[in-house]
């Protein structure tokens, strides 16, 4: 039927569309990666101060 044909082909645009937005999120992730600067995780999370210098010594 026409109509089962259409929302195939939908489903399968719509499957494109989210496969190609996954790897544009995984590409993104990547560039972050090489871009990484080496900052500590921990360091934008605690105001303790005495904290983020131990964290920066390490």
């Amino acid at each position: 039927m026409p109509g089962e044909e259409n929302d195939e082909k939908a489903r399968k645009e719509q499957f494109d569309t989210a496969l190609e937005e996954v790897l544009r999120e995984v590409e993104e992730a990547e560039q972050r990666d090489e871009d990484d600067t080496g900052g500590k995780a921990g360091d934008a999370i605690t105001p303790n101060t005495d904290a983020q210098e131990q964290a920066s010594e390490d």
